[in-house]
């Protein structure tokens, strides 16, 4: 029990330490490529690359079920926190817009290879605590590293600019992969891989999980991108590069805050928690288009909420609707879909924004409806056991 808790623990520091890389990076991701001059249209590669990550994440999941081996889950935990801890610190040597775009791909590529496995392991360590507050605590945990890593681009930005903003950044990466290893070295056996037949997986997940996934795909497909939002912040003149990124880290705070409630309240009321995402997604896209300065600042609030959903419960929800031994099969699908739908929603709020910034709004509001319909209909079969 000691270990597992342990490890555990040592889990949610590795992300702190990786937030503070990722989140430091992707707070000002919008405003970085505008000073390179970065066609309006490739900005939606960023969304891409969520894309190109989620996709690993589904072949990550699938070789996990297949392979059924520990070695192997730790080994696509392992990498792909060293991928991400590298490449958003190679930034600071970024010359043009094509480069940066890579790197931040590069970056979606190793999360899309610890995903899956990092949060099998996870869910297994975190069953002591309750899984819903485990995974509410490891976000906690998360999102400090989250609210620091902006904090620290935006003094380096200050300070020296863009280069020594994403220098200061190759420290804790360095710390993240140390602490991976020997997460590794002290939990070499996870209980829930177990060999076994895709096909004969993907059969077994059930009615709940897919229409589990369709409502959380649909909540990302209205849930519009940092990226996307700091890059409309900016064009429209709501936001300096600097505001763009206290804006991001008041969202991180918020984010940590409500991360443990959140979990508290999945492990007492279940899916009926998840509700209040699709709503505040809605009103973050309200927000937004309202193209107000004020209320772009109060936007970034609802989004941190969001994002705090998102990495926390809505991951716990996937326990209650799969079978242990379907995890790494489960984290993948759910994955690769809800980044597919995060990617086209990202496109499509570019073109809408440039039409009318009103349809921005609307776009969202009818993918949060689906969400939440969905939604219901999976509280109504759990009432009915």
């Amino acid at each position: 029990m000691r270990r597992t808790l342990l490890v555990f623990i040592l889990l949610s520091l590795v992300s702190l330490m990786a937030d503070v890389v990722y989140e430091g990076g992707r707070s000002v991701s919008g405003a970085f490529l505008e000073s390179l001059k970065t066609p309006q249209v490739m900005v939606g590669l960023i969304g891409l690359g969520e894309f190109v990550g989620t996709l690993l994440r589904l072949l990550s999941g699938l070789l996990a079920t297949y392979i059924g081996s520990s070695a192997a889950l730790w080994a696509l935990t392992v990498t792909g926190y060293a991928v991400t801890c590298l490449s958003i610190p190679l930034l600071a040597f970024a010359a043009s817009w094509w480069q940066a775009v890579l790197l931040y791909t590069v970056d979606r590529v190793g999360k899309g290879l610890r995903t899956p496995a990092r949060d099998v392991i996870l869910s297994e360590v975190a069953e002591p605590l309750g899984v819903g507050k485990g995974f509410g605590v490891h976000e906690l945990l998360d999102q400090v590293g989250a609210f620091a890593g902006p904090l620290i681009v935006v003094a380096g930005l200050s300070l020296g600019g863009y280069p020594l903003a994403f220098s200061l950044l190759f420290v804790p990466g360095l710390v993240a992969i140390a602490l991976v290893v020997s997460s590794a070295v002290l939990y070499p056996s996870v209980r829930s891989v177990v060999k076994r037949s895709v096909r004969a997986g993907m059969r077994e997940l059930g009615q709940r999980f897919w229409l589990y996934t369709a409502s959380i795909s649909f909540l990302g497909l209205g849930f519009i991108h940092w990226s996307v939002a700091s890059y409309l912040y900016k064009t429209w003149g709501l936001m300096s590069d600097v505001e763009v990124g206290l804006a991001y880290t008041a969202a991180m705070l918020v984010d940590a805050v409500v991360a443990v409630p959140l979990g508290v309240l999945y492990d007492k009321h279940s899916f009926k928690t998840l509700l209040v995402l699709p709503a505040l997604s809605s009103l973050f896209a309200l927000l937004l288009s309202s193209r107000l300065r004020v209320l772009a600042l109060l936007s970034s609030l609802a989004w941190g909420i969001v994002m705090s959903g998102e990495e926390s419960i809505v991951r716990a929800g996937l326990v209650g609707v799969v079978d242990r031994s379907l995890r790494p099969l489960a984290y993948g699908l759910l994955s690769v879909l809800f980044g597919l739908s995060w990617m086209v929603g990202g496109f499509v709020v570019l073109v809408l924004a440039a039409s009318s910034p009103s349809l921005v709004a609307v776009f969202s509001l009818l993918s949060s409806t689906v969400s939440a319909v969905l939604l219901l209909r999976l509280v109504r079969l759990e009432s009915r056991g």
